[in-house]
């Protein structure tokens, strides 16, 4: 058994020469469709290698719409980097080890694979975990294209005696404050609307509210009707992340502005 499982993998490994050293094709396939493989660098004048990718991985990653400047995945990141005992460097774009002896080259590439398909499952979301970033993209887009010109609470409710907290309370000086749901399902939304309805006939006060979906799926036509007609706005974030936000702050501050 285990010559044939041995075999088995080694068949699919190819070997050969480059300028920098070995690259190694595993018979493993990427999300591309690409084989996933590394190079060995070296030896370095002190006789020692150093396992690289082909500098894709992280880039490719982030192509493909996840944002690993967020506090969580950055720190997600950097802790599996660590575990598996390489480094990443944004100005090369290519993950690598430390250097080792030759006899350590093995058993490193065996855990410098198991890193590299690791970091596939990044890629390999599912829409459904993709979506429970959204909050998060969403309120930090928001903030990076108001800073200096609002203030922002978060989880605070648009006016005294309401249920439902907005996600977003800003308030700009000389307007009148925005509250913004981030909403992924129909509940939150019928929440802003029971919120809007709240401060119009209720709340001694004067506030927007706009409801901001993750996509256009999030909700049904029906309800899609029936917040339309309450709320301040509705923008859709997914696909068009730049209008959404802009949206948002042309209500805070009451004129055109560019997002950065």
């Amino acid at each position: 058994m285990k010559d044939a499982l041995c075999q088995a993998f080694c068949d699919q490994l190819a070997v050969r020469p480059v300028p920098a050293g070995l690259a190694v094709s595993t018979g493993l396939t990427l999300s591309s469709g690409e084989p996933l493989g590394f190079y060995v660098v070296g030896p370095d004048p002190s006789g020692r290698y150093r396992l690289e990718d082909d500098g894709a991985t992280v880039p490719m990653i982030e192509a493909m719409g996840i944002d690993l400047d967020i506090q969580t995945r950055s720190d997600a990141l950097a802790k599996l980097f660590a575990e598996y005992g390489a480094a990443y460097s944004p100005d090369s774009g290519e993950l690598s080890t430390p250097p080792m002896a030759e006899d350590a080259i093995p058993k490193r590439a065996l855990q410098f694979v198991a890193l590299l398909l690791r970091l596939q499952d990044l890629i390999l979301l599912t829409p459904e975990r993709v979506a429970s970033t959204f909050r998060q993209d969403a309120a930090r887009a928001i903030a990076r294209s108001l800073e200096g010109q609002a203030t922002i609470n978060e989880d605070q409710s648009p006016a005294s005696g309401i249920e439902f907290p907005a996600d977003l309370l800003i308030e700009a000086p000389n307007r009148k404050p925005v509250a913004v749901f981030l909403a992924q399902s129909e509940q939150r939304v019928l929440e802003a609307v029971v919120a809007q309805m709240a401060i119009t006939y209720e709340a001694a006060s004067d506030c927007s509210v706009i409801a901001l979906l993750e996509k256009d799926s999030s909700i049904s036509r029906k309800m899609l009707r029936h917040a339309s007609n309450r709320l301040t706005a509705m923008p859709i974030f997914e696909g068009d992340e730049r209008a959404a936000i802009q949206r948002i702050v042309r209500e805070v501050l009451g004129h055109q502005t560019t997002v950065h």
